[in-house]
């Protein structure tokens, strides 16, 4: 907003003839914020649900097409035995998808705490010409009602359903549905036997950086349990590097 010149009478400030300046109070932060996304087209004193749905909804006043174009999968949450479901590829992720990712390599991680609820998001990347990362599929979804964590509210099931729709919304392409040929995933055997379930030939690889973080946490983890002399400590934590640093 200040960049913008938002505030009243930003228009006509001059910084160097104005002694002017504004105090925020800690209740203004909640105000202009909810102006500012009022703006967009948020009215943050509904539930984030309710506005997505009308956002989705093409019957509603707040009904956005652009949005909709976004979106290849959506599933309301309307009981609390059930989960809220939103999958994104724009057009230009989907030609994304078929450059560098059919018949090549898909990378798939889950992130958490992306908001102040309780939802989950796994994002698929291909790798372009220039080595680097390009999502072409966005995988958002509520925990069950009754987890205390949100980290372990996903399963097999509920990503392969959302992988199976993304498959689904790809189509064919001259004449081929996509396949990526090799997964690249953490140590998570959920979203590995997610991959297997949709494409049954795909080769998964793990991640080095994933696997060596689970070797290190378990060394420590042994290391901190075990009885013994730190001399025997010292020689075993040793060791244990010299091994990591042959194997990368």
């Amino acid at each position: 907003m200040v960049t913008t010149q938002a505030y009243h009478g930003m228009d006509s400030y001059n910084p160097q003839t104005s002694n002017v300046r504004y105090n925020l109070l800690p209740h203004d932060n909640s105000t202009l914020y909810r102006k500012f996304n009022r703006t967009l087209g948020i009215d943050t004193r509904k539930a984030p649900a309710q506005n997505l749905d009308n956002w989705m909804n093409n019957i509603s006043v707040d009904f956005k097409p652009e949005l909709q174009d976004a979106v290849f999968y959506y599933s309301p949450r309307t009981q609390a035995s059930e989960r809220l479901k939103l999958c994104i590829s724009t057009k230009e992720m989907d030609e994304a998808t078929w450059r560098y990712a059919h018949h090549g390599q898909v990378v798939l991680d889950g992130t958490f705490g992306v908001c102040s609820s309780r939802m989950l998001l796994f994002i698929a990347l291909a790798i372009d010409e220039e080595g680097k990362g390009v999502p072409i599929a966005f995988f958002l979804f509520s925990a069950p009602t009754g987890t205390r964590a949100t980290h372990a509210g996903y399963n097999t099931a509920i990503l392969q359903e959302l992988l199976q729709q993304w498959k689904d919304h790809l189509g064919t392409h001259n004449g081929s549905k996509f396949e990526p040929f090799v997964g690249i995933t953490d140590t998570d055997t959920k979203e590995r036997g997610a991959l297997l379930g949709v494409w049954p030939l795909i080769s998964l690889l793990l991640c080095k950086f994933h696997i060596r973080q689970c070797w290190t946490n378990k060394r420590k983890a042994l290391l901190r349990a075990a009885g013994g002399s730190k001399f025997w400590k010292d020689h075993v934590l040793e060791r244990s590097r010299s091994l990591e640093v042959r194997c990368v």
